[in-house]
Order: C-alpha cells, then sequence, then structure tokens
C-alpha cells in the first residue's frame, strides 16, 4: 500500500491509501477512490470515522484517502473553507491519476456527520463556478462522481444561540461562538444560514447517493437524511437510503473496530457497509 501525507493548506491535508500495484493480479488497473470526510460538529475531526473506514474501502478493492480538512476554529465559517479544501483534495488526485492508477469516473466522496455536509457540499456544488475560479482550474477536474453519507448534517435551519459554543468546543483551547463556525460571523445572515442547506444546492449534476442513518439519533436527527432523499427524489438523481430503528449518532462502522464503547456495537446497523458495496457495484464494475 502507498501511503503518504498531501498538505493542502496551512491547516489542512489528506493521507493516501493507495493499494498496491501488484504484478501478479489485476496489474495497472485503474481503480475507485474514496475520499472520507471524519464528523466532529466541525470542531474536531473524529478518528472513528478516518483510517479505519478507509482500510474498510480498500479492503473491497478500492483505493481511498481521509481529507483533514481545518477544524479546531483556526478558521470562521469552517464550513465554507473546507468545502474548497475538499475540492483541492479531488483536483489533486484527478492530478495524479495516471501516477495513482485511479479510475477517473469513479471518484467518490464519503462523510459522516459534520463530514457528512463536507462530503455533501463537494457533491452538490463542484460545478459551482466561483469554486473553479478560486481553485484555478475547470469545474470538470473538481466532479464528484458518487457520494456516501453517514448519518449527515444536511442543513442548520436557524442561527444558534449568540454565546452559545457549540458540540466539540470543549475540546478547543480558544473556541468560536457556534455562530462564528459554522457561519463565520455572530449575527449570521439569512443568506448564510440558507447557503449551508444542502437542499438548496442540489442539481442535475448532483451524483448518485448513497444515505444512511438511525432513528435514535438525537444529534443529527434523521430528519435530515429523509429530506435529503425527498430532494433527490425530486431532482430524479438516483440513491439508496437505509434507516435502521436502533442506534445512536456517531456508529461509524458499528463494530469492533470503531466501538468506544458499548453502545457503539450494533450487528444490525453494521449492515450499512455491505448494502453501500453492494450499490457501489454496478457503477464500479
Amino acid at each position: 500500500m502507498q501511503t503518504e501525507r498531501i498538505m493542502i493548506s496551512e491547516t489542512a491535508y489528506f493521507d493516501t491509501y493507495l493499494l498496491h500495484n501488484s504484478k501478479e493480479y489485476n496489474c495497472g488497473k485503474k481503480r475507485p477512490i474514496v475520499i472520507v470526510c471524519p464528523g466532529g460538529g466541525y470542531a474536531f475531526t473524529s478518528d472513528r470515522e478516518a483510517e479505519v473506514i478507509a482500510l474498510k474501502f480498500n479492503s473491497i478493492g478500492l483505493n481511498s484517502a481521509v481529507l483533514w480538512y481545518t477544524t479546531g476554529d483556526k478558521i470562521k465559517n469552517a464550513p465554507a473553507n473546507a468545502w474548497v479544501e475538499a475540492a483541492r483534495t479531488v483536483n489533486y488526485i484527478r492530478e495524479r491519476a495516471e501516477q495513482w492508477l485511479i479510475d477517473e469516473e469513479n471518484v467518490i466522496i464519503c462523510g459522516f456527520s459534520a463530514g457528512g455536509h463536507v462530503a455533501l457540499q463537494l457533491a452538490t456544488r463542484w460545478n459551482d463556478p466561483k469554486l473553479a475560479e478560486q481553485i484555478g482550474v475547470p469545474s470538470e477536474q473538481l466532479k464528484v462522481n458518487l457520494a456516501i453519507v453517514g448519518y449527515p448534517l444536511v442543513y442548520q435551519e436557524k442561527a444558534f444561540p449568540i454565546e452559545d459554543m457549540g458540540f466539540g468546543a470543549t475540546l478547543i483551547s480558544k473556541p468560536l461562538t457556534a455562530n462564528e463556525r459554522f457561519f463565520g460571523e455572530k449575527r449570521p445572515s439569512k443568506e448564510a444560514i440558507s447557503s449551508m442547506n444542502i437542499l438548496n444546492h442540489m442539481n442535475e449534476q448532483t451524483p448518485p447517493m448513497f444515505i444512511w442513518h438511525t432513528t435514535e439519533d438525537k444529534l443529527v436527527e434523521v430528519t435530515h437524511s429523509l429530506q435529503l432523499g425527498e430532494a433527490l427524489a425530486r431532482a430524479n438523481i438516483p440513491f439508496e437510503l437505509h434507516v435502521f430503528e436502533k442506534g445512536e449518532h456517531g456508529l461509524a462502522l458499528a463494530d469492533r473496530t470503531t466501538a468506544r464503547k458499548s453502545s457503539h456495537l450494533n450487528p444490525h446497523v453494521a449492515k450499512w457497509f455491505e448494502l453501500c458495496e453492494g450499490w457501489l457495484q454496478p457503477y464500479i464494475d
């Protein structure tokens, strides 16, 4: 396996997990790549939704990478910044598609919770002319072909209370307010709140999606995924949505590889990855 850490800004980088180009099997074969975006409320990035997820995709024959986008309140408006960092990651990978044996028709983005929001931002806005102009490449260079999201943050309906520090702020030495972290200002405008809503960015070039969630999720309610599915249906975008009855927020793989406590073990929810592999198959064969 080829592993490398690549800086894309002063505060963000991605790690590669590229399968070995064996001379015994699949020699010279181009493989899809899955870019994994961990969650953490834009305050931090969770190890439980990072390398272990990337290695799981390796186990089914895909290349992978983990995007460690900027968190820790190093900048304001972390979601908008992460959108650009995700696009820079896709551009870097596409520029090295031949060298890394990447199938350019199968650049896949995957995310969980806030990382799901990062993934969805790029999936729905990869063709935004402002993004291409900022990075200095044609929009096609930033294209996302498929998206996979688990318990994703899809929208924020209103501003947070002015002094609310938000989820994960206790892990930061000098935290911003939740509004500064998510919107860039203490008193965000309606436009700023609307811009963060993925449902407002759906278009005909949004890629097919695999979505999963649990009805017991209290941190990001299942309505986020349900409304995402409805929006995809209205836009005639192919998608698969799995809603599991039991299980808390942040289950990751829901097995012993990502469990921090017993409630993270859920054999039924753990089937999401097998279901995802089945969904992927027609696209990547």
